[in-house]
């Protein structure tokens, strides 16, 4: 319980460090509130000064809920940070993404997998929609690749979409 209390009066100083408002809290002695952390370790991480380090493992299903309910709490909405990409027609001049369907597509593929379902990309789309039967052009190797397969990954059960 003694290391308990030393790492939270640690992470009160540095979120007092870092929000003004929680230094008020922190510095008038009154009791601090659960909420009052999440609120504050939310907007540090919008804000890019703050990242939670969370642990968890598949064994057992360790820590994995809590990793998963942090995701949710303390990671901004794509609608609450600016993303940017850069225009390769116009010298990589850089170019405000808005998370609209209504847009061009604009995705980056961040794990390439093979498996026994064959291979497997795993994208995050930034800007626009991506639907089965649409081509797509591969940056990097200026070539263009159908997509013809759409699914779901969950462990190792794969929901068609």
């Amino acid at each position: 319980m003694e290391e308990v209390a030393d790492r939270r009066a640690e992470l009160y100083e540095m979120l007092a460090d870092i929000d003004d408002d929680f230094a008020e809290l922190y510095l008038s002695g009154d009791d601090i509130s659960i909420a009052d952390v999440k609120k504050t370790i939310r907007k540090a991480v919008i804000e890019l000064k703050f990242t939670p380090i969370l642990m968890g493992a598949a064994y057992r299903n360790k820590g994995v809920q809590q990793t998963l309910d942090a995701v949710g709490e303390y990671l901004p909405a794509p609608d609450e940070i600016q993303n940017n990409a850069l225009d390769l027609d116009k010298e990589e001049a850089p170019v405000d993404l808005d998370p609209s369907p209504k847009k061009p597509l604009v995705a980056l593929a961040f794990k390439l997998e093979e498996n026994i379902f064959g291979q497997l990309t795993y994208m995050r789309l930034y800007q626009g929609k991506l639907k089965r039967g649409d081509t797509i052009l591969n940056t990097r190797s200026e070539k263009k690749v159908k997509i013809s397969r759409m699914v779901k990954m969950h462990s190792n059960e794969m929901e068609e979409l």
